[in-house]
């Protein structure tokens, strides 16, 4: 569900079985996701200072920043599949 913050940008609210769901429950909890891997991803140096403030903060340094990564992508993904299918599919130049 989207709605306007008070800076009058839009956010989308999320909601768990109880109606509402933190920041921190949703996105800085552990994945199923081993290790790292071999994968390396570039960041503007402003956003890696905020992520990382808010894995030590608010995720209490208990999960490391690849999960919390893993989590926001794994959101952004479900709310927008649609729209990127679209996106993705109106590209595509056919073979034949």
């Amino acid at each position: 569900m989207e709605k306007n913050n008070k800076n009058g940008k839009q956010a989308i609210a999320s909601t768990g079985s109880n109606g509402k769901q933190s920041y921190g429950t949703q996105f800085l909890k552990k994945t199923s996701l081993t290790r790292r891997g071999d994968k390396s991803i570039y960041l503007r140096p402003e956003y890696h200072e905020r992520l990382s403030r808010l894995v030590h903060i608010i995720g209490e340094d208990k999960i490391p920043m690849y999960a919390y990564l893993d989590n926001i992508l794994k959101h952004h993904f479900a709310i927008f599949e649609e729209e990127i299918i679209k996106d993705y599919n109106r590209h595509i130049k056919l073979l034949f």
